[in-house]
């Protein structure tokens, strides 16, 4: 048995005599011979020489390709067959799945290594002493308005010398003492640069009649001859053309620019001279004041924007833009660790970028109509733009510090353009993010359950294509109607695109009655009450309906359908093969200890290498095989292992076998039939008894309950229909031999016994086979024949 178990090893492959030349071979040609290391080659040596030589280079290329071929081998370029080769694409898939799951735990790190907590807290302490601080009314002693409630220009400037000054200049503790360091907000968040105001006269989008005339005090002056800067423009000094967007309308960077002084005192005496100047005029439309501030605690920037609007109408509408945003990226041991996951990020960029190029060679312009494949493509040109932008970033604010760090009086650093485009930059970061995540269902669809989603929205496109048509001409009419007839008295329906959001949110149940009934007394509740009876109540439910009909016909229809592979089967023939594995290795190791206990045949403690080769070669094992294992524990090399070296050979072989009888308690794979061998020789005697029973390690084919149900079905078909055909030809049977009898008198009794004897027969032989049974046959037919 051990012998028929190792017969069918497969041999070691021998060698190749004729070596490949070394590649480090000096090669000459001389008058037309060729010289390899000083020796002359003859002709027919030549062509043998180059057709080893162009195997070789043949050879490593097509290891080399093989290498890539692994390397990046998927799915799709692999062409993989999941009804030839589900192995194979089981394999695939999940080598996909893990690479992509560390390429998605690196963008992870490194997305929520650009953002933290700390950024809200800074964000909320600057707007609480320069949004919502409410300034103090003097004259009555009260409170006055705060940043968004102001309305006059009047509000304004007593915001400017009362609020931002006291903001922006801390200069005393709570105790009425003087900072010993200036420039501080919040005593932590250091004011990097002067603080800059300007105003514009006119829209970004009417720039042809913008007034860049010089006024106040250098009116009717060139803008050259105007040494007074508030009063003349300056255009915008940036390479790239920007602009400010606020709440009425869109505004150039260019315009009147005041940089102010870097003490409360200088400040409030700045604003009283634009003041009194008339700084702000009839066509003044924004005023827009800028700073940057510092928290070195936090390693964050924030650049501070606010704005003041004066539309045609008159008053002011405010708005404020607070931006804080990590530009120094690399400062800590963490920020090492994050550029550390954004160079392995770059690594896994440019192993998609390769990956997705050979699917679109191998599936040419299939590989477009895969919303997947799509995808892949969207997110590598997201991630080359954030790392294009990482770099100009890192340069730039480089040489802004570096300007800064020349202490010159009165100067503003414009930081607004750089933490602007970080602020994009995280949300396109984010977005990248969000993209991969999605993705991933690409990885997890051989699972019929995680397929729903995707089935469900497939299979209902369709119909949910032609309700959209409908639902949005009702919508939209609705939008329409608000816009044009509350547009005027309600915020929420002041421009149509509000209007859209404002019945976006009565679907979600966010609605205000009271403004519309109080807009018009009868239309009012008229259009709320139709507007939820026929979008909220007949259309939503329709969309909801066709949804849950289509996942109901999906649902049905993966009930019956098999997944590609399940992880939990994969992870069982894993370690079902394990267990394969360690069986094989401990059953070797039990063939080897006993070899080694019967090769000594003449008994004497003295195991020569020709008695240990004659029994390891009835058993299987190669010549290699045999020397290797001898010569190892043939300490003095004698050819002969005495009674130590065998002593120390069958330690070994028990160590391995305790060894793996521990793996397998590990891995849970243990069976009932898993015993230590405690003496080769029994243990032979134990199988030689048991060679002819039935062996109990007979993998079992396993089924889900459906199939056993219909397999027993099948079964209990099969043996009905049998036992009826073995009862028809019993009868027949019988029916002939009666007929097979004579008819006379003494015959006659001769055969009715006859016939008794029959019946009594095939009664016993019914009562002997418990499967066809025929005691339930009815015999009388036969005697009434008779």
């Amino acid at each position: 048995m051990v012998l028929e178990q190792h017969s069918c090893r497969v041999q070691p492959s021998l060698a190749f005599t004729n070596a490949i030349p070394n590649s480090k071979e000096k090669e000459v040609y001389i008058d037309g011979t060729l010289y390899a290391d000083g020796m002359v080659i003859d002709q027919r040596e030549q062509g043998a020489y180059r057709v080893k030589e162009r195997q070789h280079k043949k050879y490593s290329c097509k290891q080399l390709l093989r290498f890539i071929r692994k390397l990046w081998a998927t799915q799709q370029t692999e062409k993989i067959d999941i009804e030839e080769d589900n192995e194979k694409y089981v394999r695939t898939t999940l080598r996909e799945l893990f690479i992509y799951m560390v390429f998605l735990g690196v963008l992870t790190i490194v997305v929520f290594g650009m953002v933290s907590s700390n950024m809200h807290t800074l964000t909320q302490a600057l707007k609480g002493v320069f949004v919502d601080s409410n300034m103090l009314d003097e004259s009555t002693n009260s409170t006055g308005p705060s940043f968004t409630e102001l309305t006059r220009m009047e509000e304004f400037w007593d915001y400017m010398t009362q609020t931002v000054p006291s903001g922006l200049f801390t200069e005393n503790w709570y105790n009425a003492r003087n900072v010993s360091n200036y420039g501080y907000i919040l005593h932590e968040n250091r004011l990097l640069g002067a603080v800059r105001m300007h105003s514009s006269s006119i829209f970004a989008s009417k720039k042809t009649f913008e007034d860049k005339y010089s006024y106040g005090p250098c009116a009717n002056l060139e803008a050259e001859n105007c040494t007074e800067d508030p009063f003349k423009y300056t255009p915008h000094n940036s390479i790239v053309r920007s602009s400010t967007t606020g709440k009425v309308g869109v505004y150039d960077e260019g315009g009147f620019m005041k940089i102010f002084g870097s003490s409360q005192e200088e400040f409030k005496r700045e604003v009283n001279e634009l003041k009194d100047n008339l700084w702000i005029t009839l066509g003044t439309r924004v005023i827009i004041i800028d700073f940057t501030v510092y928290n070195a605690n936090l390693n964050l920037f924030c650049q501070v924007q606010l704005m003041v609007e004066f539309p045609p109408v008159g008053g002011l509408v405010t708005s404020s833009k607070i931006r804080p945003v990590k530009l120094l990226r690399y400062a800590s041991a963490f920020d090492y660790f994050v550029l550390s996951c954004e160079i392995i990020f770059l690594l896994f960029i440019v192993y998609y970028t390769i990956e997705e190029a050979l699917e679109i060679v191998v599936m040419k312009s299939a590989y477009f109509t895969s919303v997947m494949n799509c995808l892949d493509l969207i997110v590598i040109v997201l991630s080359y733009i954030c790392m294009a932008f990482n770099i100009y970033r890192q340069v730039q604010v480089n040489n802004l510090l570096d300007k800064l760090l020349e202490k010159k009086t009165r100067q503003y650093n414009d930081f607004s353009f750089l933490c602007y485009w970080q602020y994009q930059f995280n949300n396109v970061v984010s977005t990248t993010l969000f993209l991969a995540w999605i993705k991933l269902f690409k990885y997890i669809s051989f699972n019929k359950t995680m397929t729903q989603l995707s089935e469900t929205l497939t299979k209902c496109a369709k119909d949910i294509s032609g309700f959209a048509i409908m639902f949005f001409i009702v919508f939209f009419a609705f939008a329409q109607l608000g816009y044009l007839t509350f547009g005027i008295q309600i915020e929420g329906f002041r421009a149509f695109h509000y209007s859209v959001y404002t019945l976006f949110l009565v679907i979600l149940g966010t609605f205000d009655f009271p403004a519309l009934q109080q807009a018009h007394r009868m239309i009012g509740p008229i259009f709320f009450l139709t507007y939820v009876f026929f979008v909220f109540f007949v259309l939503l439910n329709m969309f909801l309906a066709i949804i849950n009909d289509t996942y109901q016909e999906v649902k049905a229809e993966l009930q019956d359908k098999k997944s590609s592979f399940e992880i939990s089967d994969f992870v069982k023939q894993g370690y079902a093969k394990m267990r394969d594995r360690l069986t094989d290795k401990r059953d070797r190791i039990a063939d080897i200890r006993k070899a080694l206990s019967l090769a000594d045949i003449n008994k004497d403690k003295r195991l020569e290498f020709e008695e240990w080769r004659q029994e390891m070669k009835s058993r299987g094992y190669a010549e290699a095989e045999i020397e290797t294992m001898f010569s190892k524990y043939d300490k003095n090399g004698d050819r002969i292992l005495d009674e130590e070296e065998q002593q120390a050979l069958s330690d070994d072989l028990l160590q391995q076998n305790d060894a793996i009888l521990r793996e397998m308690d590990e891995l849970k794979l243990t069976t009932k039939s898993t015993k230590p061998i405690k003496n080769p020789i029994i243990d032979d005697d134990e199988n030689d008894e048991n060679k002819d029973a039935p062996s109990e390690n007979v993998k079992a084919q396993e089924v889900t309950v459906q199939e056993f149900d219909n397999i027993t079905k099948r079964l209990d078909s099969m043996e009905s229909s049998v036992g009826f055909v073995l009862t028809k030809i019993d009868t027949m049977v019988s029916k002939l031999e009666v007929y097979g009898h004579p008819k006379s008198n003494n015959g006659g009794n001769r055969s009715l016994d006859a016939k008794h004897t029959t019946a009594d027969k095939y009664v016993d032989d019914a009562l002997d086979d418990p499967i066809h049974s025929m005691i339930d046959i009815d015999f009388d037919p036969l005697y009434s024949t008779a």
